[in-house]
């Protein structure tokens, strides 16, 4: 079967290489530059990438990029797998592309594939600083995003190294900053620039720096120290030289906090979002179980040690508790801190009134429109649900019949012996049909509990089989945000009382460590802001072992004649291999 499956993809492809025209068959297409903002006269790398089953050899059509673009070089390069019978062909195209002129040019949608790219805009700035040696076969330029920034904002430091002969080996220095934090963003770039007719090779290498006081502040020089190869010219002999470069130093004017700033934390960002989630669709309250909520903020431009804690205030109708510990997540988007901080709360409605959670806001200072800003939470109106039936309670106030209800009516006065005792055993005969009919009674509601508590497991054992294959099934195709959905469903069956938060806390409850690394690693993809690939066949074979585990350790207990398993027990985790067939 499988044979037959290879000669028909291999037919199909060599069908589309001998079709005229581009040919493509689930094509993903994408368009990328390492940079958008750059000086004039230099080179960007424009990336168009093309990904699937069948992609087509023909090149993309690139006469669009000549109205604003020179066009310097071009290369591809070519990737074909095939997994589990499916065939997958990657296809990237490497353009170097020079602007024309200066001010925001686009890039404009490129075919390829039978597919378009989407637009890209670059900015294409005149070089304001001064050239340290017109025509200088090495030379250092650095640069900053704000001469004027605000205390605790991110300020962006650039370096760039300029050379135009072979270099042996050389190191670049590190900024040096008195009064703040300086970090590396990301690894170097390279590329190609023109300066005073010279054309040179580029090195860029990108710091944040967050001044921590306000005042008059200046940026070490950055130094290059390298061995270059010349020709002596007395000898006629190459020699190794070691040599020393240098840039100009930068002055930085820290500006304090706005006396006009209203906010209880000073927030200076480029950007500031809220995002309100609750644990289903929309906040359902019923009265006193707890609705879970999370509030995250998201800001570029900051740490995430700079966000502040959310907070509300007591409400008439709900108690609200806040999580022990919120998500802190600091990373790096291109040359910019990205910061997110997460906090949970849980909501818990004290009468059937409605349930009024305030607005929330967010007082920040936009650096970029340099002014104050907010960002608001509206408030919610939710109705308190009707609470499920219940049993009505017994009215304590009713008086039991006497026994003598029961009997014949006495007569007044002593009764005889054989009386008395023919009374007597036609009140214990009545009160032994009474015990029967209660416990036949009994019996057969127990018998009908058992059959809804059969029938309600076997629904949740389907559930979790259907779940379990399609975890599975994205675990081969090695869809990591499929996988993360998936894994949450099954344990949200699997654990209804109390289902885990996130993936880790399903490795944990399954005390399997490797699970755990390996969910900690499918979470870092999720979350990753680079395409990274991932293996999922890994995943899988993990959390089928921990499944097994936690079956045979099932198993063992059953087989111990004083061990009686309750309904309320972990029922068997791991259903029979012919349920999980597709």
């Amino acid at each position: 079967m499988k044979t037959h499956s290879v000669k028909l993809f291999c037919a199909i492809a060599l069908i589309g290489m001998l079709l005229p025209g581009p040919f493509a068959y689930g094509v993903e297409i994408s368009a990328s530059v390492d940079r958008n903002s750059i000086y004039v006269d230099e080179v960007v790398n424009l990336v168009i990438r093309a990904e699937g089953e069948f992609v087509s050899p023909i090149e993309p059509d690139l006469s669009p990029l000549e109205f604003d673009f020179k066009i310097l070089g071009q290369s591809s390069q070519s990737h074909f797998s095939i997994q589990n019978n499916l065939r997958n062909v990657i296809r990237s195209w490497i353009i170097e592309i020079q602007p024309k002129r200066l001010g925001i040019l686009e890039i404009p949608p490129l075919k390829v594939a039978g597919e378009q790219t989407l637009p890209i805009q670059i900015e294409v700035q005149k070089f304001k600083g001064n050239v340290k040696g017109e025509g200088a076969e090495i030379f250092l330029e650095v640069s900053v995003s704000s001469e004027k920034p605000y205390v605790q904002s991110q300020v962006n430091f650039t370096t760039r190294l300029y050379y135009s002969i072979s270099i042996v080996n050389g190191e670049l220095s590190n900024p040096e900053f008195t009064s703040g934090t300086v970090e590396k963003l990301g690894p170097d770039r390279r590329y190609s620039a023109k300066r005073a007719g010279v054309d040179y090779r580029v090195i860029e290498r990108s710091y944040s720096i967050f001044p921590e006081q306000s005042g008059s502040y200046s940026i070490s020089p950055i130094e290059f120290i390298c061995v270059i190869k010349r020709r002596d010219p007395a000898t006629q002999m190459d020699i190794h030289m070691r040599e020393r470069y240098s840039s100009n130093a930068v002055s930085l004017e820290v500006r304090p906090i706005p006396r006009s700033y209203t906010g209880s934390t000073w927030l200076p960002a480029r950007d500031l979002k809220l995002i309100d989630s609750w644990k289903g669709q929309a906040p359902k309250f019923e009265l006193g179980k707890p609705e879970s909520r999370q509030i995250t903020i998201d800001a570029t431009g900051l740490k995430a040690v700079q966000l502040p804690m959310v907070s509300f205030q007591e409400l008439d109708t709900a108690r609200i508790y806040s999580g022990n510990n919120a998500d802190l997540e600091t990373s790096k988007i291109d040359t910019w801190i990205v910061a997110r901080r997460a906090d949970e709360f849980a909501i818990i409605p004290q009468n059937d009134q409605n349930v009024d959670v305030p607005e929330f806001r967010l007082v920040w200072w936009d650096v970029v429109e340099d002014r104050e800003k907010t960002a608001t939470l509206p408030a919610i109106s939710v109705q308190i649900g009707q609470p499920e039936s219940q049993l009505s309670a017994i009215d304590s106030s009713g008086e039991s019949q006497p026994v003598e209800s029961l009997l014949p009516a006495l007569e007044t006065g002593v009764l005889s012996a054989d009386r008395q005792w023919k009374l007597i055993s036609l009140a214990l005969l009545t009160i032994w049909l009474l015990t029967l009919c209660a416990w036949l009674y009994a019996r057969k509601s127990r018998t009908v509990q058992s059959t809804n508590l059969d029938s309600a497991g076997d629904q949740k054992m389907e559930s979790e089989r259907k779940v379990l294959r399609r975890i599975r099934q994205s675990c081969q195709n090695s869809d990591a945000v499929e996988t993360s959905r998936n894994f949450l469903e099954w344990a949200a069956i699997r654990w209804a009382e109390n289902p885990p938060r996130n993936l880790i806390e399903i490795g944990q409850r399954l005390n399997n460590d490797e699970l755990v690394a390996e969910l900690e690693n499918l979470d870092r993809v999720n979350y990753s802001s680079e395409t990274e690939s991932w293996d999922g066949q890994t995943a899988w074979r993990r959390f089928s072992a921990s499944l097994s585990t936690v079956k045979r350790k099932l198993k063992k207990s059953k087989r111990r004649w004083w061990f009686r398993l309750r309904d309320e027990e972990l029922e068997d985790l791991w259903p029979e291999r012919e349920h999980l067939a597709p």
